[in-house]
C-alpha cells in the first residue's frame, strides 16, 4: 500500500493516481524498510464516518458600519428577518368569498403583511 503525499491516504501499489484526491503518485522506489503511514490532517479516516453535523440555530449576519439596531428584547445586533404572512384582512376577504363567490376565494390568500422577527429570540418586532 502507498500512502498519497497529497491527502495520504492508503492506495494499491498498482495505481498512478490516487482514488482519494486525483493527484499523481510517483513510483515509490523499492527501499528496504517500511515507511511511516502519517494520519490524514482531518479527525476521521476512511472506515469511521464524519462526525454528524450539530444542528446550531439560525445566526443572521451583523450589521454594516455598527448601525446601532438592537433588538429591544435580547439586545442582539442582528438584522431581523422579514417574513410575509396573510393579512388579517386577507383571511376576512378568503371567508367571505369562499361563501359567496366560490371560485374567487383564493384572491384573499394574496394579501399579505410583513413582519419582522428577532433571528436570536424570535421576538415579533412589528
Amino acid at each position: 500500500m502507498t500512502p498519497c503525499r497529497n491527502c495520504g491516504q492508503l492506495n494499491d501499489d498498482m495505481v498512478r493516481i490516487c482514488r482519494f484526491c486525483g493527484a499523481g503518485l510517483a513510483p515509490q522506489p523499492q527501499a528496504t524498510q517500511q515507511q511511516e503511514y502519517t494520519p490524514p490532517p482531518y479527525g476521521w479516516d476512511e472506515s469511521s464516518p464524519p462526525p454528524a453535523a450539530v444542528a446550531q440555530p439560525y445566526a443572521a449576519p451583523p450589521l454594516a458600519n455598527g448601525a446601532g439596531y438592537r433588538c429591544p428584547r435580547c439586545n442582539a445586533t442582528y438584522l431581523p428577518i422579514v417574513e410575509k404572512k396573510i393579512s388579517s384582512e386577507g383571511m376576512l376577504i378568503f371567508i367571505l368569498l369562499l361563501f359567496f363567490c366560490f371560485p374567487l376565494c383564493w384572491i384573499g390568500l394574496l394579501m399579505k403583511q410583513e413582519s419582522r422577527v428577532c433571528p436570536v429570540c424570535h421576538a415579533n418586532l412589528g
